[in-house]
């Protein structure tokens, strides 16, 4: 079995610490409530209260399953309860955060295994929703 790289497990445990902080300054919440579960390609993340049901996965590589690219955030649910407008925007901050901190820690794609290919912006070959956080290369402007 390959282990993770030395930088990828750095970055999946900033990414939980960074979570950690989120929920004990944003929710209000106990951030011994959050959760890292290793595993042989990364980890998962779960959080659970009264109103809020997070969980993700944080993948180094996916070995080929469902066409998944390497280092990868997975979404497995995250759902919030509460009055209509209040949960959707926290949860729409709470996602738009996520992708940034993904980003900023060095994953590369943002995927929702609850959902099939987008109509634009896909991953080619991956078989669930899922799209790339960085610019590709060709993107890339070159700074002089």
């Amino acid at each position: 079995m390959q282990s993770l790289q030395f930088s990828t497990r750095n970055a999946i445990m900033d990414i939980y610490l960074d979570v950690r902080a989120y929920v004990a300054d944003v929710f209000g919440g106990n951030l011994e409530d959050v959760s890292l579960d290793w595993n042989a390609v990364g980890a998962c993340i779960h959080y659970f209260d009264n109103r809020r049901n997070i969980q993700f996965r944080l993948w180094e590589r996916a070995e080929g399953h469902l066409g998944i690219p390497d280092m990868t955030l997975i979404v497995i649910n995250i759902s919030f309860r509460g009055p209509a407008d209040t949960a959707h925007s926290e949860m729409t901050a709470f996602v738009h955060w996520l992708q940034q901190t993904a980003k900023i820690n060095g994953f590369l794609h943002f995927a929702d295994e609850n959902h099939g290919p987008l109509t634009t912006d896909q991953v080619s070959g991956c078989r669930i929703a899922c799209y790339r956080l960085w610019p590709t290369p060709a993107n890339v402007p070159i700074i002089p």
